[in-house]
């Protein structure tokens, strides 16, 4: 009867011990998920802020060039217009909008490569101190698109790898932790650019 109780005890400390590692295990890949999740949302609130600079700056370019040229009304318009559509894109919880910001991105670069084109057909605007300064800031806003994509798309790498690894996979569907999506070049960038005027 002693032995039983003992055998009886022994297996209920084995099987409390095994339910505590298992929701131990759950814990820990949870709170991995999520702290790998929330790095994916930090690295791309990165790239809309480093957007953000980058519209910032266009009015001040656009009155810069303004200056300078008087046949360009078409090019600045349409950049301001871009600017605008842009900054919505970004208010509308972009996040959920890759594609779209991808797509505002495209369209901006081309026109802004226009406007570049046509500071060449200015001497005056090309070696103006504010436009020089600004291309500069923009180059360098551009650099540090860049640099955070690719900080984005290696904390999706790392939030997906993880999130596929077993056992975070069981927790993850448990979870509600879906696949992200890595933020990928638009089909135009691998077309060759030309600049049309």
């Amino acid at each position: 009867m002693q032995e039983k109780k003992a055998v009886r005890s022994y297996g209920l400390i084995t099987m409390g011990l095994f339910i505590v590692l298992i929701l131990g295990w759950f814990m820990l890949s949870y709170n991995t998920l999520v702290k790998k999740e929330e790095q994916v949302k930090v690295s791309w609130s990165q790239v809309e802020s480093n957007l953000q600079r980058k519209l910032d700056l266009l009015p001040n370019l656009v009155k810069v060039v303004k200056k300078y040229t008087t046949h360009e009304k078409e090019l600045l318009t349409q950049i301001t217009e871009l600017r605008a559509n842009a900054l919505k894109t970004l208010e509308h919880n972009s996040a959920n909008n890759m594609g779209e910001v991808q797509k505002m991105q495209t369209r901006l670069n081309g026109t802004m490569m226009k406007l570049m084109a046509v500071a060449e057909n200015y001497p005056d605007l090309k070696s103006s101190e504010q436009f020089l300064q600004l291309q500069s800031q923009i180059e360098g806003t551009e650099n540090r698109i860049n640099i955070t994509r690719m900080q984005f798309n290696a904390a999706v790498g790392d939030y997906n790898a993880y999130r596929k690894t077993i056992p975070a996979n069981i927790v993850a569907s448990i979870g509600g932790f879906s696949q992200k999506a890595y933020f990928k070049a638009d089909t135009q960038a691998h077309q060759k650019f030309e600049v049309e005027m």
